[in-house]
Order: C-alpha cells, then structure tokens, then sequence
C-alpha cells in the first residue's frame, strides 16, 4: 500500500513540476522537442531578384574622386560545389590594380543568410579569368537552398554588389 502511495505522489508531483515550469518559462516538454527544429539551409522566396549595387564604403582619400562598378556572375554548382567571381570595371578610376573581395551568403529557414566562404584577388578592372576573385564551397547535400555573393573593391570611393539570389540543387548548412 505504501508503495502505492509513493508512486501516485511521485506522479503528482512529476505532473506539478511540469505545469509550474511551463508558468515560468522552464525547459520544454519532451513532446515539444520532437516538434523544434532548429534553423537549416532553405529556398528563398523571392530567388531570382536582380542584384543590387550601392556604394557603401568610405572614400580613399587619394583617389576620392574615383568611382569603380563592380560586378559578378550568378552562383552556380560545380564539380559538387557552389561557387561565383567578382571583379571590378574602371569606371573613373585608373587602370591599375585592387583587391576585389567575394562573399559567400547562403539563406536560412529563420530568414537569416549566413556567411559560408571568402575570397580575394588582387586584379586589375575588366574580370575575364585573370581578372576575377572566385569563392566557392562544397555542397554537403543537394537539397535545394538559396545562394548570393556580396563582391565589395576598394579603390576610391569604394563600391560593392549583391548578386542574383538564387535556389540551387547545393546545401552546406
């Protein structure tokens, strides 16, 4: 009898701790999580949007009145990985040479884009495949998930570029 007892207090308390707990915002329920899921690599919404372009970094100070455009190609997969270049055009800069920066972003379920990869060249303006700084990643499954790069040159007044946001058969998260 005495066992008996024991065993329904034990569950009556089980059963309080566990209703005091969802009050004050202690951990969840087992039920709740096989139902969370953290956040992983997702298709954008609104994929194939043109890039952007915006100057947003500080002038050089020898070279202020030097504005360079800078461009990429859109990401693409490749012997299993996703990869994409940037490089930079002249514009009313001088002929001469620069490091072009390339980010590598990939989109998240929780509407985030994470930064997976970067790469840098020093080039002179025009691209072609001397000229371009190239980055890329291996893809770990091919699931599809959105990918963009960010192609940032600082000569002169600086400029950067997103490129084309696009959902490829390629997920590294």
């Amino acid at each position: 009898m005495a066992y008996r007892r024991s065993r329904v207090l034990l569950a009556a308390v089980a059963t309080m701790a566990a209703v005091i707990a969802s009050l004050v915002g202690g951990p969840p329920a087992a039920a709740d999580d096989a139902t969370a899921s953290a956040a992983h690599p997702a298709p954008y919404p609104y994929a194939d949007t043109a890039a952007t372009v915006s100057r947003t970094l500080a002038p050089d100070a020898a070279a202020a009145a030097c504005v360079p455009y800078v461009d990429g190609d859109n990401v693409h997969v490749s012997s299993g990985d996703v990869s994409g270049h940037g490089w930079w055009y002249r514009n009313t800069c001088p002929n001469t040479k620069t490091t072009v920066t390339i980010y590598l972003y990939e989109y998240y379920s929780d509407n985030t884009w994470r930064w997976k990869n970067t790469g840098s060249k020093y080039v002179y303006p025009g691209g072609g495949s001397a000229n371009r700084a190239a980055v890329r990643i291996n893809c770990t499954g091919v699931v599809p998930a959105a990918w963009r790069t960010l192609v940032v040159v600082k000569i002169g007044a600086g400029a950067s570029a997103y490129t084309k946001t696009l959902n490829l058969p390629c997920r590294n998260g």
